[in-house]
């Protein structure tokens, strides 16, 4: 469930590339989206969760990947998950654990763990080797690649507990420190402690998926389609016209998606409906909002001052127009 909760905040927040102006706002949504769903998972054993994880050194990874993707002029050509991994490592690298539960696997020595005083993470993992990556325009096939190798990945973690331990004494046990050694992280089906659920909460999107909130929705492109300007020009009823007529398939998934999300009962359920909507949208091949927002911000570039045509003129072409601009002053003064 947390990972289909990590996959929607995601989808929601790149499917709308207006609202990403710079790589460190797309760098700094994934780092602190991958944070919040490991805090909802736990060690593989002990079920502890992570208390810190590194994401001052996450997000210029991840940032550094970007500009790296950037520089290729060929698809294909380079693996932009593998460096993503390289940021997940830097996640992990100094990580630690909250010291609860108490690991249940008693230290070397021991008969029982009183108490963990410190749990560390003292091998961030090792990504798996991305074989190769086929360029897309969905945001649906990038996130369901990434979470399949953060999951392998997260199974490579390794760390170790300090702990306080009771080992056998001559007449009593005796406390002592200890040292355990754990391995793996996993993050569950189904949440942790309580969170989550159906009357509970499991991060931002969870209130406004419950309370019927518009957040569900994906954007309306900026754009209409030549029939439908017909039909608002000519006040005709649009939802007569039919979904062919009209183009608007997007507009038929959302609407079926609105009245699944009204009938559903958890938080895991309304994830699933969301990400099934989005793959229904992948299948069909239809024009995504960002190829609309891509056309309209080409639309308004052309408005703009054809700068680039300035820096073209000469040296010789600057000083005639200088000196005819002088020339018009001087008469203005006369």
């Amino acid at each position: 469930m947390s990972w289909n909760l990590f996959k929607v905040n995601m989808l929601l927040f790149m499917n709308n590339p207006i609202g990403i102006v710079t790589p460190v706002q797309f760098a700094t949504k994934l780092a602190t989206e991958y944070d919040s769903c490991m805090r909802r998972g736990g060690q593989l054993i002990s079920k502890n969760s992570i208390l810190f994880g590194n994401i001052a050194l996450m997000i210029p990874l991840i940032v550094v990947g970007q500009a790296k993707a950037i520089t290729k002029t060929q698809p294909s050509k380079h693996n932009f998950l593998q460096d993503v991994g390289k940021a997940i490592e830097g996640y992990w690298t100094g990580a630690t654990l909250n010291p609860f539960p108490i690991y249940p696997i008693p230290a070397p020595g021991s008969i029982q763990n009183l108490i963990i005083t410190q749990a560390m993470v003292t091998n961030p993992g090792k990504w798996p080797e991305v074989p190769f990556e086929i360029p897309t325009k969905s945001s649906l096939v990038f996130l369901e690649a990434f979470v399949m190798f953060a999951t392998i990945h997260l199974f490579t973690v390794q760390g170790m507990m300090m702990t306080t331990s009771l080992y056998p004494g001559p007449i009593a046990p005796v406390p002592a420190p200890g040292v355990v050694n754990w391995l793996g992280y996993t993050i569950p089906n189904v949440p942790m402690f309580g969170l989550g659920g159906g009357g509970g909460s499991d991060g931002p999107l969870s209130a406004d998926l419950i309370g019927g909130g518009d957040i569900r929705d994906i954007p309306k492109p900026i754009l209409k389609s030549e029939a439908e300007r017909n039909a608002i020009d000519n006040k005709f009823p649009q939802d007569k016209l039919g979904p062919d007529a009209l183009e608007n398939q997007d507009d038929v998934i959302n609407a079926e998606l609105r009245k699944s999300l009204s009938n559903s009962i958890t938080l895991d359920d309304k994830a699933a409906l969301v990400l099934d909507a989005e793959r229904k949208k992948d299948k069909l091949g239809l024009n995504r909002f960002y190829n609309k927002a891509i056309q309209s911000i080409g639309d308004y570039k052309n408005t703009l001052p054809d700068t680039d045509a300035q820096m073209k003129k000469s040296l010789s072409q600057l000083q005639k127009e200088l000196k005819k601009e002088k020339q018009l002053c001087c008469n203005d003064c006369d």
